[in-house]
This record gives C-alpha cells, structure tokens and sequence, in this order.
C-alpha cells in the first residue's frame, strides 16, 4: 500500500528559493520547485481540485458497492489526512 509520506526540505534550500526570485513566486514555480525538492513525487494543485477528487472517489465507491461497512479506504484516509 502506498501511503503519502512527508518530506524535510532544508530552510536553505527554500530560502533560496525565495531570495532568488524578486517579484515572488508564482503558483507554477513553486510547483515546478517542489517536484524537483521531493523527486517529482509532489505537486501544487488547488484545494478545490483535492476536495472534487475526493467526492469523485467516495462516488465511486459508492457505485462500486464499496461502503463503511467494509472499512475505509486507507487510500482516501491518507489523502483527507494531508488536506
């Protein structure tokens, strides 16, 4: 089972960052910064994209017969868990 797993950048790292773009950082940017931070295993979406993810996939498992009483999806707890 793949679970999401935090990752430590060093304040040097991210003060770089921040000390080498004047105007600030644009969404895009710190998505492009953090994938290459983390091994492209992260990136910047908005929340209201995670929250109508979330909603698709509990649908889903609704459609799929897949309901509390067999458990929860420790796929979607992990996920819930990082928004």
């Amino acid at each position: 089972m793949a679970i999401i797993k935090d990752h430590f950048i060093p304040k040097e790292e991210f003060m770089r960052l921040l000390f080498t773009k004047i105007d600030g950082v644009d969404t895009h940017e710190l998505s492009m910064w953090l994938k290459s931070q983390t091994n492209d295993e992260f990136v910047v979406v908005p929340r209201d994209f995670c929250t109508a993810m979330i909603v698709f996939i509990e649908n889903e498992f609704k459609e799929a017969g897949i309901t509390k009483k067999r458990g929860k999806n420790p796929f979607l707890k992990e996920i819930k868990k990082y928004l």
